[in-house]
């Protein structure tokens, strides 16, 4: 028998079974917690997914039992000396933890009804040796994981205290302060769950059984090594799979073959490869992937997936997750009978497609003279998975480049417009929720002139609302888009700074979401209930630098309301405590102003 040290197991383990009675920790040399939204939005879409096409009306928890699995592919474990350290997996046990402790607190809201509700808190905490720790158990970590378990609302204001300052144990003397990328992200990414979580499933006839089959029916591979070496192993064959092939070089095949001119397909096959390589050289690694499927909805997808359980994946569906198959299938849809319809698709049409997914891409990610909007949108986006396809689908090849820019525009107002409406309104937008909304615009834009287009969009938002949708003292319930929409309202009003930099950022000059009062500076001619109304609204917060927190902090009651006026980060006059709420109320009526100027179509 081999030594223990090269052995490997390998077993397929519900999340509730990894989660439970174990203690992971993650090595100082590993990488920090670096996703981003988009990779929670992907995974709470393909979750609730999932979920819908196995969840009807009237369904209990037991009858999760019967949903199928959803399996989220190999963690990488390594067991020494009875200790478990990731080596490969903690950006998906991060991400499955925030969204528990998010989970913990929506349960919390149905109590009321009685319910017989799962308790999550085995998968966060673990007793052993006589310690209660985090089953994520990184030092650095648990000060914010503890506040979002403890106090949620509360975890921008706090935000500051939480990034720095951090104590690192190395041995019984020496401690060294630094700050850990991860805690913001841990913030930002915990936020990005309770914009994206379905409002659907919040319900107490769904929420229970959303909760079991992920705890039951997600479900991962555990590899497992006993030693370091061993166990680096395996992440690196399992992250280097050699020469299979991709879904674009599938594709690439098929349209090949249908060439049946040699000296034509080996100039299309070159032309692929400049074009794919271009691709991914301006955008990055599987780029193209992206590329194709925002192309091929937007041009082509005629039909998507009902809403009811059971039914089957059309165009759109389909074009996500297999659009080579998808191409293959449906050649009569994309006008190819030809030998020269499929020269002319990848010398004529891909070339056109591409170099424009290129562009829009540039535009949304760099400030770009007359693209702004697409480029400051994409801080507070929907899923590009859908705003890719709508910007693509109005142009066409005949269109000039004036026509191009201005439908790119066009669509951008409309993306921005919609988003903000729909936060302030209440409504989601995550992919999930608004994704059959976004499909039928595809179709209805695709290749139509501007002012049709306008007119599709604008019919879109009056069905959002026609009137304010900032209402009176509104209530701070959303930080990071609330700093998003003051760092707008700034930028409008003074455009030299970079977008970017208005926003929150680990940079000492950087601006944060400030709360003015608290509960301690209620001066006394408020009422209990009106200053909470105050100071608890989005009025009652502004965007201070960083570095001044704790000057502008020190000062008490109507002197820090004078501070802040002085220094512009508010606008008005305030000489005494008798001012506040009518200053309060009258910032808020500039707020709706400033909110409904953005929002004007």
């Amino acid at each position: 028998m081999g030594h223990i040290a090269n052995k490997i197991d390998a077993k397929d383990k519900k999340l509730s079974e990894v989660l439970s009675g174990q203690r992971y920790r993650i090595d100082s040399f590993q990488r920090e917690y670096r996703w981003q939204r988009k990779q929670i939005e992907s995974l709470i879409s393909d979750l609730s997914i999932s979920f819908k096409k196995n969840h009807n009306e009237g369904h209990l928890i037991k009858n999760a039992n019967d949903y199928d699995c959803y399996y989220m592919g190999p963690i990488v474990l390594c067991d020494t000396n009875n200790e478990l350290s990731i080596v490969d997996g903690q950006q998906r046990l991060t991400s499955f933890t925030l969204l528990l402790i998010y989970l913990l607190h929506e349960q919390e809201k149905l109590k009321e009804d009685n319910l017989i509700l799962r308790d999550l808190k085995p998968y966060l905490y673990v007793t052993k040796s006589g310690e209660v720790s985090f089953v994520l158990n990184v030092k650095t970590r648990n000060k914010v994981l503890s506040h979002l378990i403890e106090n949620p609302s509360t975890i921008f204001e706090d935000a500051e205290e939480l990034e720095s300052n951090l104590e690192l144990d190395f041995d019984d003397s020496i401690k060294v302060k630094k700050n850990d990328e991860s805690i913001n992200n841990l913030i930002e990414r915990y936020e990005d769950i309770t914009l994206l979580f379905p409002e659907e499933f919040k319900t107490k006839n769904v929420l229970p059984i959303f909760i079991e089959w992920i705890l039951e029916k997600v479900v991962l591979v555990e590899v497992k090594a006993y030693s370091l070496e061993n166990a680096y192993t395996i992440f690196e064959t399992m992250n280097d799979r050699g020469l299979t092939l991709n879904p674009t070089e599938i594709l690439k095949a098929f349209l090949l073959h249908k060439i049946d001119d040699d000296d034509k397909s080996d100039e299309a096959n070159d032309f692929w490869k400049e074009k794919i390589f271009d691709i991914k050289s301006k955008i990055g690694s599987e780029s193209e992937l992206d590329f194709f499927r925002a192309w091929l909805r937007a041009k082509y997808a005629e039909t998507r997936r009902d809403t009811k359980q059971g039914a089957e994946n059309e165009d759109f569906e389909q074009i996500g997750t297999q659009f080579h198959t998808w191409v293959k299938n449906n050649s009569d849809k994309i006008y190819l009978n030809t030998s020269e319809d499929y020269y002319y698709f990848i010398k004529s049409d891909f070339d056109f497609y591409s170099n424009l997914y290129i562009a829009i891409n540039s535009f949304k990610n760099h400030w770009i003279p007359n693209f702004e909007t697409l480029y400051i949108s994409n801080f507070y986006p929907i899923a590009d998975s859908l705003s890719y396809p709508l910007v693509i689908s109005p142009i066409s090849k005949a269109d000039s480049n004036m026509e191009i820019d201005e439908k790119i525009n066009v669509v951008a107002r409309f993306l921005d417009i919609y988003t903000i409406k729909r936060v302030l309104v209440g409504r989601a937008i995550t992919q999930s929720t608004i994704r059959n909304n976004i499909y039928e615009l595809i179709k209805s834009t695709r290749n139509q002139n501007i002012e049709s287009i306008q007119l599709r969009f604008r019919s879109e938002l009056d069905k959002l609302s026609k009137t304010s949708p900032f209402i009176l003292l509104h209530r701070m319930d959303n930080w990071g888009f609330y700093h998003y929409i003051f760092a707008r309202i700034m930028y409008a009003n003074n455009n030299r700074d970079d977008f970017s930099s208005l926003l929150r950022n680990r940079k000492q000059s950087s601006y944060i979401l400030y709360k003015y009062f608290e509960n301690e500076d209620k001066p006394a001619s408020f009422s209990e209930t009106n200053w909470n109304l105050c100071i608890n609204s989005v009025a009652g917060h502004c965007l201070v630098r960083r570095h001044e927190l704790e000057k502008i902090h020190s000062k008490k009651g109507v002197k820090r309301l004078q501070y802040l006026i002085k220094q512009g980060y508010l606008q008005g006059t305030v000489d005494n405590e008798d001012e506040i709420e009518d200053f309060i109320i009258y910032r808020d009526e500039i707020i709706r102003q400033q909110i409904d100027a953005l929002v004007k179509y």
